[in-house]
């Protein structure tokens, strides 16, 4: 039972350092949106709150889709498809990390990249087109196993 709380601990201090990252890489590319303010000296430990996760329609907008085909509306995801004149992609946005996480395992199976973020997902062919998404939304570029 033990490893069990490693395990967990692991996963917590992974999540925390992928955080504290993508912060770092917001920060250092110019994001604006995210406020850069120092912690103090020993205080790693403490918690960041960069707000409320994006919406589908927030995320659809700041990729250049006015208009998402939204194909899933449930409790659990909301899923809409984008097609512009830069591509067709989707964004998913999740209820829950566990639920994105689970999401994303099943779908990396069916190749593609993803553009990961708080509780979203942009999926997509193109993985040229979900970097240039990247310097508008954040998240981290994901492409599926071999």
């Amino acid at each position: 039972m033990g490893s069990l709380g490693l395990t967990t601990n692991a996963a917590r201090a992974a999540a925390l350092a992928g955080a504290v990252l993508a912060l770092g890489l917001l920060s250092a590319c110019g994001g604006g949106d995210v406020p850069s303010t120092p912690a103090a000296a020993g205080d790693a430990a403490a918690p960041v709150n960069p707000g409320p996760p994006a919406t589908l329609k927030q995320l659809a907008n700041r990729t250049g889709c006015k208009k998402p085909e939204v194909q899933t509306d449930a409790d659990e995801l909301r899923q809409g498809v984008c097609k512009t004149s830069k591509g067709q992609y989707t964004v998913t946005t999740f209820s829950t990390d566990d639920g994105k996480q689970k999401w994303l395992d099943e779908a990396r199976k069916w190749g593609g990249s993803y553009l990961v973020g708080t509780r979203w997902v942009i999926a997509g062919n193109d993985t040229g087109l979900l970097q240039t998404f990247s310097e508008k939304v954040g998240g981290n570029l994901v492409t599926a196993a071999p």
